[in-house]
């Protein structure tokens, strides 16, 4: 009887090991969940990484109902539009990130897209109370609370959409949007608009970016960070709009 359960064990270790060895030899594939903003940028600098270092890494853009599930089956990094938007992440998903390795990576400007030529003078938030101002607002980018203009006169909201890219598509499709409080890099998408910044201290979001506490590959999600923070990539998100 001993004998056979020294054999066991003994087998039980050889499969232990040979997991172990299937993962250390694996060819590791990040995966990098996150909001529609950064999307693009941080796709070309995952594309620069991978031709540089061999690593494939995957960016995912996901709406706030799927980030977290999809965060938790296999998530090695999570990204965010803005500071607001990790500190909710984290209160909603308690444990999911390690709160340790959070990086605010380069700002985005805050600003008003208006139409070409600025034909309502507009100069400032202020300006968006005024009657016959047709305004766009994204919901996710949570901008409303820059200013007063939808309870002033909340019949100056002509579109109310969900995300960024659903925002740049009303933009083109409704002419009678007249102003929309958004991010810079959504206005270089745009050939027909002009961009009133905000100063900074109202005007400058960071990019929250944070290691997850279940990666499969810890030290390959650490080192794409670190690349996140190299001039190379800071030169691929000012291309995208950031500061």
């Amino acid at each position: 009887m001993t004998g056979k359960i020294t054999g066991f064990l003994g087998y039980f270790l050889l499969l232990t090991n040979l997991a172990v060895a299937s993962v250390e030899t694996a060819t590791p594939v990040l995966r990098v969940y996150g909001p529609g903003g950064p999307y693009h940028a941080l796709s070309e600098c995952a594309d620069l990484y991978r031709d540089r270092h061999g690593v494939e890494v995957q960016v995912v853009r996901a709406l706030p109902h799927d980030l977290a599930e999809w965060i938790r089956v296999d998530g090695d990094i999570y990204y965010g539009g803005a500071p607001c938007m990790l500190e909710e992440f984290v209160e909603n998903n308690p444990g999911l990130l390690d709160l340790a390795s959070v990086e605010l990576l380069y700002p985005r400007q805050v600003g008003i897209i208006v139409r070409a030529g600025n034909p309502l003078g507009i100069e400032g938030l202020g300006c968006l109370t005024e009657e016959d101002v047709g305004l766009l607002d994204v919901k996710l980018e949570n901008m409303g609370q820059l200013h007063n203009a939808f309870s002033e006169r909340p019949n100056n909201l002509k579109s109310l959409v969900y995300t960024g890219r659903q925002g740049l598509r009303a933009w083109r499709n409704e002419p009678e949007i007249d102003a929309w409080v958004t991010y810079r890099s959504w206005h270089v998408k745009l050939d027909d608009a002009d961009f009133i910044e905000l100063p900074p201290e109202q005007g400058l979001r960071y990019t929250p970016l944070a290691l997850t506490t279940h990666s499969a590959w810890p030290q390959q999600a650490r080192n794409f960070l670190e690349f996140l923070k190299s001039e190379d990539a800071y030169r691929i998100f000012q291309k995208h709009g950031w500061d």
